[in-house]
């Protein structure tokens, strides 16, 4: 699980982008909706709780955005309403939201849950960028447009976490699983093995209760049992069929002094072992964490 960073752009980007859509709609005060193109109002008590919080549902932090919803799930709307507010959010204004460009402004190549997978894919006959919106938009569509509510996924840990709560349920979440733009999660990676060297196992080690709490809700651990045992398995090999002089030889002796240890394991294991960078290349963490336990280094 990584952190993210925001870039100026990006957070310039989206500011833009969901300024427009709210002002229009708070201009129109309306959809359209159905073969018929008909004009459908939105609920005067919707227009005025959106004029008064736009600027806040764009650019809130996370414990921000929960106060929003329970301010905009205590309006007087009818379930008729709230499916027309529903469909405004995910449908006109997610739907035509450019995640890709977002995506790229954002600069985060792999997914923040996993970092085993890019998180742009083919849908058709185009590439589209996956976001996962941490208070899910099936549940807290308010924040379906909200900078800190939008995360770089892959479709696997998206699919995964959709709208699955944690056990301590969303108005807590905040508290015991980690959020991408608030903290980093401590914690690093290991493996185990029974008699056979064949067979090896991943698990974790340093962790405190939220992070473990985070790993279990974003299922990290069979996510990593089932797609990195050739990965580990490699690592393991380099390690006990080769001397240590070799392996001395390898990392230290290979490559000019002038390159550094950093763009060594790029070049090796292609993998950025600054934490910064994990972003860039599927399982760097994994990948470094697991190295430096190897050459005892960590």
């Amino acid at each position: 699980m990584l952190t993210i960073n925001p870039s100026e752009s990006a957070v310039k980007f989206h500011n833009q982008e969901v300024n427009r859509i709210f002002e229009k709609i708070l201009t129109d005060k309306f959809v359209i909706r159905g073969k018929s193109r008909e004009r459908k109002y939105l609920h005067f008590s919707f227009l005025k709780f959106l004029k008064e919080h736009y600027k806040e549902l764009i650019s809130s932090k996370p414990n921000g955005l929960l106060k929003l919803h329970e301010k905009y799930e205590s309006l007087p709307l009818s379930s008729n309403h709230r499916k027309l507010i529903k469909s405004f959010f995910i449908d006109t204004g997610y739907g035509n939201f450019n995640n890709r460009e977002f995506l790229e402004k954002l600069n985060i190549d792999t997914c923040v849950y996993c970092n085993r997978n890019y998180t742009v894919q083919l849908v058709k006959d185009r590439a589209r960028a996956q976001l996962d919106h941490w208070f899910p938009k099936e549940s807290h569509p308010v924040l379906s447009l909200s900078f800190y509510n939008l995360i770089p996924s892959c479709q696997s840990c998206n699919h995964i976490k959709h709208n699955n709560p944690p056990k301590c349920g969303w108005d807590k979440a905040l508290d015991n699983i980690f959020h991408p733009y608030e903290e980093e999660l401590i914690f690093s990676f290991s493996y185990d093995y029974d008699t056979r060297i064949t067979n090896p196992t991943v698990k974790f080690i340093d962790t405190e209760s939220k992070a473990e709490a985070s790993l279990e809700y974003s299922r990290l651990k069979e996510i990593y049992d089932s797609s990195s045992k050739r990965e580990l398995k490699d690592l393991l090999d380099l390690r006990y069929k080769y001397s240590d002089n070799y392996l001395k030889i390898l990392f230290e002796d290979t490559f000019n002094l002038s390159i550094s240890k950093s763009e060594i394991s790029r070049l090796l294991f292609g993998i950025e072992s600054k934490k910064e960078d994990y972003h860039k290349r599927p399982f760097s963490k994994f990948k470094k964490d697991i190295i430096e336990e190897l050459l005892g280094i960590g």
